[in-house]
This record gives structure tokens, sequence and C-alpha cells, in this order.
């Protein structure tokens, strides 16, 4: 069970705003104008005014700010008010953005490292024997060992027969909450039938 690496909300993409080196030359005349878009973007009342906006040229930018329209038909999640105005208020504040541009740096750099060498972060990992989780043999697809987690979810963190067999060879699975973000070691020993 592989989950995406959390990474840092990217308000230049709230904003349609591409994020480069020359980032910090944006006037707040532009980061207005994104925010303005942006809240028209995600308003369900009023989502077409922005692809009907005169001011926009055909390749969809004006003074380097960029729309995004049809990016939720190509799978970009809509943004929330908050987010949008979050967004608006860090990017602009020239200390804020300063910071902020610094962390998204450092957030992307390690994301990329964590790409090439495997290495994942798992959120609240905790190690465990498989001897602590609760049995139930009565699965369908045989038995299963399972969890509670601190969300509420009774069986958050669930091992099947399956997922040992497939770790066999390390003595160890990881597994994530199926309810929230944490993560669960659970070492087991595998029995030679010799």
């Amino acid at each position: 069970m592989t989950r995406p690496i959390p990474t840092l909300t990217d308000y230049y993409q709230i904003l349609s705003i591409p994020f480069t080196t020359s980032s910090a030359t944006l006037s707040k005349q532009q980061i207005k104008l994104a925010y303005h878009k942006a809240l028209l973007k995600h308003h369900p009342d009023k989502a077409g005014a922005v692809a009907t906006d005169a001011g926009i040229n055909r390749t969809g930018s004006r003074d380097g700010v960029f729309s995004r329209s049809g990016d939720q038909a190509a799978g970009q999640p809509a943004c929330t008010i908050d987010e949008i105005t979050t967004a608006y208020k860090t990017l602009s504040d020239p200390a804020l953005r300063a910071e902020y541009d610094r962390t998204l740096r450092l957030d992307r750099l390690k994301v990329a490292e964590r790409e090439k060498t495997g290495d994942v972060f798992h959120t609240g990992l905790e190690i465990v024997d498989l001897e602590d989780l609760a049995c139930d043999e009565d699965g369908e697809s045989g038995a299963c060992w399972y969890r509670g987690c601190r969300c509420g979810d009774e069986r958050g963190f669930l091992v099947t027969e399956d997922d040992l067999e497939r770790e066999a060879d390390h003595g160890e699975i990881v597994i994530g909450c199926r309810g929230c973000s944490l993560w669960l070691k659970v070492l087991f020993a595998v029995e030679d039938d010799g």
C-alpha cells in the first residue's frame, strides 16, 4: 500500500502563477489579479467568467500571470476560498513570500531526493509485532490481522495473509491506516514447515 509523498501546498499553483527564480519580481498588482481570477474560477456561480475575460490572450497569459482554465477537466482539484485567500495573503507580503519561497524550494528538494533514493517518510510510524494485532480467522480471503488507529477506525491497520506472503523474505511490512495518514510497521517471523 503506497501513498503519495505529502508536499507543501503550492500557493503559486493555487493562483495559477508559475514558480520560478524570477517569482520574487512579481508585482502586487499581478498577484492581486491572479487572486481575483482564482476566486472567479473556483466560485460555483461565476466559474465561466474567467474563460471569457477579455484581457486574456489566446495563450492564456497576461503580464506573466497564467490562466489554468480547463485544469479541472484535466484532473486538477478545485481550490477552496480559504486556500485562495491564504495563498494571496502569503504571496502579496514580501517577507512572507520570501520565507514561503525558501520553504517551497527546500520541500521540492526533499521530495526529489526521496524519489531518487526511494526513502519515503511515514507519518507516525509505530513498530509492533504481528502478535500484538487482533486476528480474525473467519475472513473471506483467509486470516487477517488488524489494529485500531487513534483516528477512530477500529480496523485502521489491516494485514492479510497475502500481504504477509508478499513480504515473507523481509519479515516486516509497513501499512498505512485506512482512515488517516499514520503508518504501522509490523514485524513477523515466518515458520519453516520443513
